[in-house]
């Protein structure tokens, strides 16, 4: 049965008190997801490693994980402190026989009760508020790994949203035994485009060109801006026939949709190359292959789709 993060969490303070570690943010983490077997994410080194509001946000974090293990532990100890006080006060009202010390005995349970209770409330609202942060903050995060993922002019994959995404969807082919295509699609003559019309119709024939390729895409298809003029269409469960559809379509969508730039209609094509995975190919050889038949697309004469082989 998969366990929630609640229990994992609390299992992972007990294994660290076992252990005699130190329930440092760094220690958590570690033990963590080695307990839940979940994928460890990569260091700040790794991610967002230029990005300060990231490094920021993760410091911040950090210093918020500490926070936390600092106020249980407290809560602990002067919990523990109080119980102690409360059993020896009641163990003495049972064995006591005066009225008087009945009376200021359970006057005294009665305040130690209350105390306990207030010392719990109070942690738990500052928990409370604690953990809405870090909900916040979780949220955050998850933006600014999407951003750092994304490309900033289109809105597509960049490269490093590529590899994660490629290995992902290639693992998932072997392991269910389907078919993955990867369509690499690059625009004929842009410099052209530029030269004529200027850099920012140039990056408005990208947004354009990658509006279009979205019109003729699945929910489950990923789109790439590789560098430049040239995009990646990753088509899971598609064969080559199937990506070749899909970007004859694209064709026919291109060319009755020119970009409407300062009122002059811009028309621009496309060559593209598609490769299937291969069984054992890693996604290196296939964006080879996919690379290598654009290029043939190029020197067949442009607006054309070649099929790797």
């Amino acid at each position: 049965m998969a366990q929630t993060p609640n229990i994992i969490g609390t299992t992972v303070m007990q294994l660290l008190k076992e252990r005699g570690e130190a329930a440092t943010p760094e220690n958590y983490e570690r033990t963590y997801y080695e307990l839940s077997g979940l994928p460890r994410p990569a260091p700040p080194a790794e991610v967002g490693k230029n990005d300060p509001a990231c490094i920021n946000l993760l410091s911040v974090l950090r210093q918020m994980v500490q926070e936390i293990t600092d106020k249980t532990e407290h809560l602990a100890h002067d919990l523990g402190e109080k119980n102690q006080g409360l059993s020896e006060n009641v163990s003495n009202l049972k064995s006591s026989r005066d009225k008087n010390e009945i009376l200021r005995l359970l006057s005294t349970v009665v305040m130690q009760a209350g105390s306990i209770h207030s010392t719990v409330e109070s942690s738990h609202q500052e928990l409370l508020e604690t953990r809405q942060s870090l909900n916040a903050m979780q949220e955050e995060l998850a933006e600014t790994r999407q951003m750092l993922n994304e490309d900033a002019l289109t809105g597509a994959l960049n490269r490093r949203g590529l590899e994660q995404t490629l290995s992902r969807e290639i693992a998932r082919a072997q392991r269910t035994h389907t078919r993955l295509s990867v369509a690499m699609l690059d625009l004929d003559h842009f410099k052209r485009v530029n030269d004529e019309y200027g850099h920012e119709a140039g990056d408005q024939m990208l947004v354009h060109f990658t509006s279009l390729i979205r019109s003729v895409m699945r929910k489950s298809d990923a789109l790439v801006r590789f560098g430049g003029e040239e995009f990646i269409l990753l088509l899971p469960e598609t064969d080559l026939r199937g990506a070749h559809f899909v970007l004859g379509r694209l064709q026919q969508v291109m060319a009755r949709s020119p970009l409407n730039y300062e009122k002059k209609q811009i028309n621009t094509t496309f060559s593209a190359g598609v490769a299937a995975l291969k069984p054992d190919e890693n996604g290196h050889v296939l964006l080879r292959r996919a690379d290598d038949a654009v290029y043939a697309a190029k020197n067949a004469g442009r607006n054309t789709i070649r099929l790797a082989q």
